[in-house]
């Protein structure tokens, strides 16, 4: 008898395919600053990160035969966001520091002209903060933006899984129950 992957594992194995979508999806939304169709795509792939997550650990829920616990499937779901994000911060890294270093400037720029164009006083406030941070040097860096990210993804990422496990079992759950009441009144038809 074949012993169950721990959870860690799984995580770590389907947190390397995850990275690559996240990866994917970022150079799509950076992209997208300058074709919105790229943007639009880095927009539909963050949108299908549920649906991600909620297949990875259904699979484990079934070849498990519906026996696995919440919290195993919850820390699946952590280790998955954990090693797809590290993987994702490496290509966000090397994408803000030497492929495109003046992106977070001109986003801050970008930022600055769309509240100078709102024309309020608090859309100039705003502005001029900005431009306060731009010229005082304050701009975080490549890297603490990238770990700033990370620790997000991680976090929402927890979030997520818990009530993506929540979901998977009691989806889980109502359709072997269903199968196996089927299988039941089969049996008894038989007889």
């Amino acid at each position: 008898m074949e012993l169950p992957q721990s959870p860690y594992k799984r995580g770590a194995d389907q947190g390397f395919y995850f990275g690559i979508y996240l990866s994917v999806m970022f150079i799509a939304s950076v992209a997208g600053t300058g074709m919105p169709l790229l943007g639009l795509a880095g927009m539909l792939m963050a949108l299908g990160v549920p649906f991600i997550i909620f297949r990875f650990l259904r699979r484990t829920y079934i070849e498990e035969q519906y026996t696995s616990n919440l919290s195993a499937l919850w820390m699946q779901g952590i280790v998955i966001f954990a090693c797809g994000a590290l993987i994702h911060s490496v290509i966000a890294i090397i994408y803000l520091k030497w492929i495109d270093p003046t992106f977070i400037i001109n986003q801050i720029d970008r930022v600055i002209e769309l509240y100078d164009n709102l024309d309020t006083p608090s859309a100039t406030t705003v502005a001029d903060t900005l431009r306060r941070i731009v010229s005082a040097g304050a701009v975080p860096s490549a890297t603490a933006i990238v770990v700033e990210m990370v620790w997000l993804a991680i976090f929402s990422g927890s979030i997520l899984s818990l009530l993506m496990s929540i979901l998977v079992r009691a989806m889980g759950r109502r359709r072997h129950k269903t199968s196996n009441d089927t299988t039941i009144n089969a049996h008894h038809t038989h007889k």
